[in-house]
């Protein structure tokens, strides 16, 4: 099957997926990543690869703002993420067009600290 485009019967932006045991559904569209980030933090700060990242802002030692190009629908998404070096990846805010993270080492809860990478995907409905 080669295909630029997948488009369900029903609703176009809607297509079920058979999951494993033939005895229920996966949306398709519900399963895909939304957002990805690989962010250099140290020095001057950098997306070193994305999708649909517009920016990221360096607001402090180890904490960032990454923007998007393309709104979540609500702030209820799900973000997950991870740092090299023994970091932990915090969300400290979520809100439709941007996050706001900050890394951490996972022995040290009261100071923030550079990443490279600093990693994180979202989950959720784009608007």
């Amino acid at each position: 099957l080669k295909t630029n485009t997948l488009t369900g019967t029903s609703t176009a932006g809607s297509i079920a997926v058979t999951a494993e045991g033939n005895s229920t559904t996966t949306n398709l569209q519900q399963g895909l990543v939304k957002i990805w980030v690989d962010l250099d933090g140290t020095g001057t700060i950098a997306i070193d690869d994305s999708l649909n990242c517009a920016s990221a802002t360096d607001n402090n030692t180890g904490n960032y703002t990454v923007a998007y190009t393309n709104n979540m629908a609500s702030a209820t998404y799900s973000p997950t993420g991870g740092a090299a070096n023994r970091r932990v990846i915090i969300f400290e805010s979520r809100a439709t067009s941007n996050t706001n993270i900050y890394s951490q080492d996972h022995n040290d809860s009261t100071n923030e600290d550079d990443a490279d990478p600093a990693c994180f995907h979202v989950c959720g409905d784009l608007a």
